[in-house]
């Protein structure tokens, strides 16, 4: 049995070798078959299902699968803290076009974090949040940017830029899970990542509009005096 289990990290080893020197060489990876992709994202959810502390505990043991586990849980304390943000910006907003694209997203975000939790639940787990060091910076500044401009004129302005600050942190995350998916064969998963990236690309669409027809034209009147 402990010549089995020596032999079998062995071959673990040789095989991280392996991958590792074709990643520092540039080598591309062989696009894997229908077939294959089944069976590794039918291995992800096993492997996600069945992991512990402590079999993770090495990281050299780690792979893509533990990434897009963590950005799973990362995303999912962002989307829920953003959730929590949005009263307040709606709050502050002047322009009606502002407020509702704002309360439509909110609207969107809650949906979001149901996809999100589904996602969990193909890797045979309980939605579980990851704390987000970047997004707690983006809210914290967009808070800072409330309280300095808030009874502005350039208040709408103001609250477009934070939130496009963190539809951009969305889409950067959500373009990375994405491609974990598909590497992972995680079909489902990734259908679920692509209608959630393609609301927060629309999102930040409709708030560049906005800002460039009416909100930063608005504001910069008061500049001419």
């Amino acid at each position: 049995m402990a010549t089995a289990e020596k032999s079998t990290k062995a071959d673990k080893a040789l095989k991280t070798a392996a991958t590792k020197t074709a990643r520092a060489s540039g080598t591309k990876g062989t696009p894997a078959t229908s077939e294959a992709r089944k069976k590794r994202a039918e291995a992800v959810a096993t492997k996600s299902a069945a992991r512990t502390a402590a079999s993770v505990s090495a990281k050299d043991a780690k792979s893509l699968s533990d990434l897009f586990e963590h950005a799973l849980g990362d995303i999912y304390y962002a989307e829920k803290k953003i959730y929590k943000s949005l009263p307040k910006m709606i709050k502050a907003a002047d322009h009606p076009e502002l407020v509702q694209a704002l309360t439509s997203h909110r609207e969107e975000t809650a949906g979001q974090i149901e996809k999100l939790e589904a996602i969990f639940g193909l890797l045979g787990k309980r939605a579980k949040a990851e704390k987000c060091d970047a997004i707690d910076g983006i809210l914290e500044e967009s808070e800072s940017l409330l309280e300095d401009f808030g009874s502005s004129v350039a208040a709408d302005a103001a609250i477009i830029f934070s939130c496009q600050a963190i539809e951009h942190y969305e889409i950067t995350r959500y373009g990375s899970m994405r491609a974990f998916a598909e590497a992972l064969g995680m079909d489902e998963a990734k259908q679920l990542i692509e209608e959630i990236l393609a609301e927060e690309k629309g999102a930040d669409a409709g708030l560049t509009e906005l800002a460039e027809e009416s909100v930063n034209a608005a504001a910069a009147e008061y500049d001419d005096d």
